[in-house]
C-alpha cells in the first residue's frame, strides 16, 4: 500500500501509530521489510528497501511505499507523472519518451494503463475535491479524457493544499490519493475529515 508520506517519515508514523490498516483501519505495527529493489529516477538510479506493518486486528501485513513511486512500476512517480502531464498537454509517446530518456513501449505502457482509468481517475478527483470543499463541475469539459483526468486531479490538489498546505509534491500526493492505484487497481473513495490520521495509507497533517 502506498503511504502519502516522504520515505523518512514512514517510520517514525508507523512506531506512533498514525498508519492504518487498508482492510479494517486498526493502526499497523513494524513488520520487517520487503525485498530491495531499483527505483528508476530522472537521472538515475536509487535503491529502496520498503518497510512492512503488521495489522494485529485483521493479522494482515502491508508493504508500505512511500508515494514517490507507483506500485508496479520501475520508474519513480516524478517521471511517470511528468509522462501523464504531457500526455494531456497533447504530447505523443514517442515524443515523450525521447525527453524522458525511457522506451517508447514503457511510455505507452504508463499512457494507456492511465487512458483505460481516464474517466474512474476523473470522478475519484472529482470525489476528493468535492469531499475537501469543491464544486462538482456543471458540465463535462470538451477535452480528452486523459487531460480532463488530470484536470480532476489536479482540483484535487488544489483543494488538499487549501485544507492542510502543501504537505507532498503534486504527483506523490494524487498517488496517495489513489491508494497508489493510479495505473491499476481499486481506487480509493474520499474519507469524511477527519477521521483517522491515517486514511488507508494516506496521512493527513495533525
Amino acid at each position: 500500500m502506498v503511504v502519502g508520506i516522504g520515505e523518512s517519515a514512514i517510520e517514525p508514523a508507523l512506531l506512533a501509530g498514525r498508519i492504518c490498516c487498508p482492510d479494517c483501519g486498526a493502526p499497523l505495527a513494524p513488520w520487517g521489510h520487503a525485498r530491495e529493489r531499483e527505483v528508476r529516477m530522472r537521472y538515475g538510479g536509487r535503491l529502496l528497501r520498503p518497510r512492512r506493518g503488521h495489522c494485529g486486528r485483521c493479522d494482515s501485513t502491508h508493504v508500505l511505499l512511500p508515494a514517490t513511486v507507483v506500485p508496479r512500476r520501475r520508474d519513480c512517480t516524478q517521471v511517470i507523472g511528468q509522462a501523464l502531464f504531457a500526455a494531456a498537454c497533447g504530447a505523443g509517446h514517442r515524443t515523450i519518451a525521447a525527453e524522458l530518456d525511457r522506451p517508447p513501449g514503457t511510455v505507452r505502457g504508463w499512457l494507456r494503463a492511465f487512458g483505460r482509468r481516464a474517466e474512474a481517475l476523473a470522478r475519484c478527483g472529482w470525489r476528493w475535491a468535492i469531499s475537501l470543499g469543491d464544486e462538482v463541475p456543471c458540465r463535462w469539459p470538451d477535452r480528452s479524457p486523459v487531460a480532463y483526468a488530470v484536470e480532476a486531479l489536479r482540483r484535487a490538489y488544489e483543494w488538499w493544499v487549501e485544507r492542510f498546505g502543501r504537505t507532498a509534491d503534486f504527483w506523490e500526493l494524487l498517488v496517495a490519493m489513489t491508494g497508489g492505484h493510479l495505473l491499476h487497481g481499486r481506487l480509493r473513495d474520499p474519507p469524511d475529515f477527519p477521521r483517522c490520521a491515517s486514511i488507508g495509507g494516506l496521512v493527513a497533517p495533525g
